[in-house]
């Protein structure tokens, strides 16, 4: 394979050509590489992505390749080789995958990477290209769809699936299930927060729509496709909501932001990798308009857990909150690495008078430890009057506002207007 030549496209084949700096770079390592030359040769191409951010294109491009390559190194074990051909192309050898596996491979990182700068991402428009040898000895390219690789994926796994090596899956585990992460696409949606001491709505929590929820709520907590879920779920509310703040920042609209995270995103080291490369991009002018609010913490992580995220989380907000369910975790260890606040989530369908009983213990306990205490899930006048009378200084559920799909202007209100808002909203529903 190192004596091959590169045999110019003619003008039929222009559409599936390799670019000349591409062939070049390409001949070096198969000129230098032999023990490559058992696996697969694919082709990434960032033109599609590029058609699509359009006017966008230069001032994110930087920040393309920088998650192109961070996909790669993610995905990738150290046997393959992957390198950046030109300013639109990625050429990846794969050392021991056949072309199938390969291909499936860089199809989700493509996919992966649509979805990081575009928010979501249409399989459908997703081509994956493999550099395959001619019968004359001359390299050309050859496409797919990648929805016709995972269709002829999972077609095959059914007959194949107790023939897979176990060593394969540790280091391409993705390979065997892609349809299902690929069918996953995160909606994201903004919740106002009620300042209980100003009295005035200036904060907004964005978070997943109730569809995404209960697509995640279906996952045990220890279930890897669930954690793989969840981060990119995650990674969809920071870009999504990083990039509506800055256009309304633009525009003289301010408001807080804050950014709903799960534990397994910043807990796991290859999630939390990714995760903190996109807080790159979050503007220096909008760090002091962001929060974090943690989702998800065990009830018995350690000390040590919470200040290491505290310490990745702090330079790209404000501030960092945690939000509860239910429980009671150890309050002193949270208010020692830095946490801001504490909240707690009142339950549909829960009594009254047991999320009463909650909200008041949890608030006198939070603010007993210098903390910000705050509670989700007001569904009702009486759940907002325990809430104030525990010491809550911010309050959101459906009582303060229904989910939109930006944030809306800063508005001043009282208790009562919220009140009586919701009960118009109810009659009309």
């Amino acid at each position: 394979m190192a004596d091959q030549t590169l045999a110019e496209p003619t003008a039929a084949d222009e559409t599936n050509s390799i670019p000349a700096s591409t062939k070049a770079r390409l001949r070096q390592i198969l000129n230098g590489n032999s023990r490559h030359s058992a696996g697969a040769i694919q082709l990434i191409g960032l033109d599609a992505l590029r058609i699509q951010l359009g006017s966008r294109w230069n001032s994110v491009k930087a920040r393309v390749h920088d998650q192109a390559e961070r996909l790669l190194n993610r995905h990738l074990p150290p046997s393959d080789v992957w390198l950046r051909a030109d300013e639109a192309n990625y050429l990846i050898v794969f050392a021991t995958l056949d072309r199938q596996s390969a291909e499936l491979i860089c199809g989700r990182v493509v996919s992966e990477l649509h979805r990081l700068m575009l928010g979501n991402n249409d399989t459908g428009s997703i081509t994956v290209r493999s550099v395959v040898t001619e019968f004359d000895g001359n390299i050309a390219v050859e496409e797919a769809s990648f929805d016709q690789l995972i269709a002829k994926a999972l077609q095959q796994g059914i007959a194949t699936s107790t023939s897979i090596e176990p060593e394969t899956v540790d280091h391409h585990r993705d390979v065997t299930v892609p349809q299902e992460v690929e069918s996953f696409h995160p909606n994201i949606c903004f919740r106002p927060v009620f300042d209980v001491a100003h009295k005035v709505l200036s904060t907004y929590v964005c978070h997943l729509d109730d569809g995404t929820k209960r697509t995640l709520s279906a996952f045990p907590a220890d279930d890897l496709r669930g954690e793989e879920y969840r981060f990119l779920a995650d990674s969809a509310i920071l870009m999504q909501s990083v990039e509506i703040h800055g256009d309304l920042h633009k525009n003289n609209f301010r408001y807080i932001q804050n950014l709903v995270i799960h534990f397994s995103t910043i807990s796991i080291a290859r999630y939390r990798r990714d995760y903190i490369a996109l807080c790159h991009s979050i503007p220096v002018h909008l760090v002091p308009f962001m929060v974090f609010v943690l989702h998800g913490v065990p009830m018995g992580v350690p000390y040590g857990r919470i200040a290491e995220i505290m310490t990745v989380l702090k330079p790209y907000a404000r501030a960092v909150l945690v939000l509860f369910d239910d429980g009671a975790p150890n309050l002193a260890a949270f208010a020692q690495a830095g946490v801001r606040g504490l909240g707690i989530i009142v339950q549909p369908g829960e009594p009254e008078a047991r999320a009463a009983t909650r909200v008041h213990n949890f608030g006198t306990h939070v603010r007993r430890h210098g903390m910000v205490f705050f509670v989700d899930g007001i569904r009702t006048a009486t759940m907002l009057r325990v809430a104030e009378e525990a010491g809550a200084s911010y309050v959101a559920g459906p009582l303060v506002g229904t989910d939109t799909d930006v944030p809306g202007h800063m508005k001043r209100v009282t208790e009562r207007e919220l009140i009586q808002r919701s009960a118009r909203m109810t009659r009309h529903f």
